[in-house]
């Protein structure tokens, strides 16, 4: 079900190369995606590792600040066969599934209140 979980990092549009060398370098890791999500005037990249993956989001604080409440990026290999377990758990779904530049999302917030984004990604646009 789980595919990958990636910690938020959040930082200005000016700081987003510098931040993705910095955790390539850190994690001995590899880019595994970048690109631009037009409607929320963002930029994001993915540096993945054995250890540790990090999904990079850049933006100025504004287009930044309705994402930054999001703990965790969860990547499933279907948003279906997560949401019912999320649910039966006392998890609360935040927002419908919605269509993003490479795949679909969606937001629960975990009976312990954390927020966690829930992403699956289509095949030929997850790179």
């Amino acid at each position: 079900m789980i595919i990958e979980t990636f910690t938020r990092i959040f930082v200005d549009p000016d700081a987003f190369d510098r931040t993705i060398d910095f955790y390539t370098a850190l994690l001995s890791g590899q880019v595994t995606m970048r690109f631009t999500y037009p409607e929320t005037g963002l930029e994001l990249a993915s540096v993945s590792s054995d250890r540790l993956s990090v999904l990079i989001i850049a933006g100025t604080p504004e287009r930044r600040a309705p994402f930054e409440a999001t703990r965790l990026t969860v990547k499933v290999d279907r948003l279906e066969s997560v949401i019912a377990v999320l649910a039966d758990a006392g998890s609360e779904q935040l927002e419908p599934i919605q269509k993003t530049p490479v795949g679909r999302k969606t937001r629960f917030r975990h009976p312990d209140g954390t927020v966690v984004e829930y992403v699956d990604h289509d095949t030929a646009s997850s790179g």
